[in-house]
């Protein structure tokens, strides 16, 4: 299984109310455990003595999960964490949690919620306590769901092109399932009830859908803000699998640059191939390694000389499917050649050379998670919401280095045989369709 960058969408949204900056973690030895209660949610939890404890809760509550009529749903969820509910009111969690100087997040991306809180030692008792109040017995009052609505509408116009690009990509494969947006549309902000989020999050932010982990402190801890929360009961899984059709969807938006998004079929997580199709990701590149340095990855060689561009591989797997590509930013005027080159490159072998340095850069990437303990903290909840089990950072490295070339060349092989799926968004003029890549 591969960390929460490697394995999980690389475009996700976060919701913040934070009240301080946590403090540096001091560099320890790792060790990590886990386990599954009998209720079963997943606990991981990995102590690596740092100064600030940082406390994941996740749920199965992603944008997947939410009903053809009610889309929006998640993202609303995402914006209502840390508003009233039964056992405290917003304007108390603002108070507390500024008193003792922690910080609490909300993100998601399209399989799961997660909600975060940071705090030093001495306060983290404190904290879990108010952690716990805003994740059980969320109650999404309706005067304060009105309130929050231009937070929604902000976050709809501070989108950036290429994330809309991405979401556009995922909705052209998968159409619905995983191709449901992370964002609710403009003309839905408004029109989600209060009973209709109290009814998404009864389904879905319940023991069996959920993963507690804790970098920073022992499982006992988490043992304990496991007990405490206060969930529905447990309901039926939802088990439907989304399947991959392709094709592509564009949004006209004007400008001088075109915002296109590439992939193929790629695999699910928590399997090697999903690690080597990470491996291929880097290895096509992301821009050039050092400031002010040349970029001499696959990408910018096929791309060629053609003016300002940013291309960058990547691939994100889902716990029934994935994408594997590229999203490309490029002038208007050179988009059908730049895309066209950018398909082509998809299906290419790579050299040895290329694959070893994106070994390199993904070693790099897995093993500076670790520093960062919020997205350590989400990357062990992900690991065991998709198989049931964790990973260390450590662990990860060493099976990177102990994917082959051969096994790289298998992973781009499989994912060729797809059909091409493509999301737009900028420029389009000169932007080819998908039947002409």
């Amino acid at each position: 299984m591969s960390s929460k960058a490697i394995a999980n969408p690389f475009i996700r949204h976060v919701t913040s109310r934070g009240y301080a900056q946590a403090a540096p973690a001091i560099k320890s030895e790792i060790r990590l455990q886990t386990s599954v209660l009998p209720n079963k949610t997943f606990v991981a939890a990995l102590d690596n003595r740092s100064p600030v404890t940082r406390l994941t809760i996740a749920f199965k509550a992603g944008s997947r999960y939410e009903p053809q009529t009610e889309l929006g749903l998640a993202h609303v969820l995402r914006s209502a964490a840390g508003l009233s509910t039964k056992n405290i009111s917003a304007y108390m969690i603002r108070r507390q949690l500024a008193q003792i100087g922690a910080s609490f997040t909300a993100s998601g991306d399209r399989e799961f919620i997660y909600y975060t809180m940071e705090a030093t030692e001495d306060n983290l008792q404190i904290a879990l306590d108010y952690l716990n109040k805003i994740v059980s017995n969320q109650e999404f009052r309706p005067w304060e769901l009105s309130d929050n609505l231009p937070r929604l509408k902000f976050d709809i116009a501070a989108l950036p092109p290429q994330v809309r690009a991405v979401d556009l990509l995922h909705k052209a494969a998968y159409r619905r399932g995983l191709g449901n947006s992370l964002f609710i549309a403009p003309k839905k902000i408004g029109k989600i009830s209060s009973e209709s989020l109290q009814h998404f999050a009864s389904n879905n932010l319940v023991p069996s859908r959920c993963a507690i982990t804790i970098v920073g402190g022992n499982g006992d801890k988490a043992n304990l803000v496991a007990q405490a929360l206060q969930l529905s009961p447990s309901s039926q899984d939802q088990n439907e699998t989304t399947t991959y059709y392709g094709g592509e969807l564009r949004k006209e938006m004007g400008g001088d640059l075109a915002h296109v998004a590439v992939a193929l079929q790629g695999v699910p997580a928590g399997i090697p191939q999903s690690l080597a199709l990470a491996v291929a990701a880097k290895a096509l590149g992301s821009g050039p390694v050092t400031k002010w340095g040349a970029n001499n990855s696959p990408l910018a060689k096929a791309v060629g000389n053609i003016g300002p561009f940013a291309a960058a591989g990547f691939n994100v797997s889902y716990s029934d499917s994935g994408l594997f590509g590229v999203v490309l930013s490029v002038p208007k005027d050179e988009a059908n050649a730049a895309v066209k080159s950018v398909a082509q490159v998809l299906k290419k072998p790579l050299s040895a050379e290329a694959i070893k340095a994106g070994k390199n850069q993904l070693k790099l990437q897995v093993l500076s998670e670790a520093e960062e303990g919020t997205s350590l903290a989400e990357s062990l909840a992900a690991q065991g919401l998709y198989t049931g089990t964790a990973k260390s950072p450590i662990e990860l490295a060493k099976e990177i280095d102990q994917i082959s070339a051969s096994d790289v060349s298998q992973a781009l092989s499989n994912a060729g045989k797809s059909k091409i799926s493509m999301g737009a968004a900028g420029n389009l003029a000169f932007v080819p369709f998908v039947d002409e890549l």
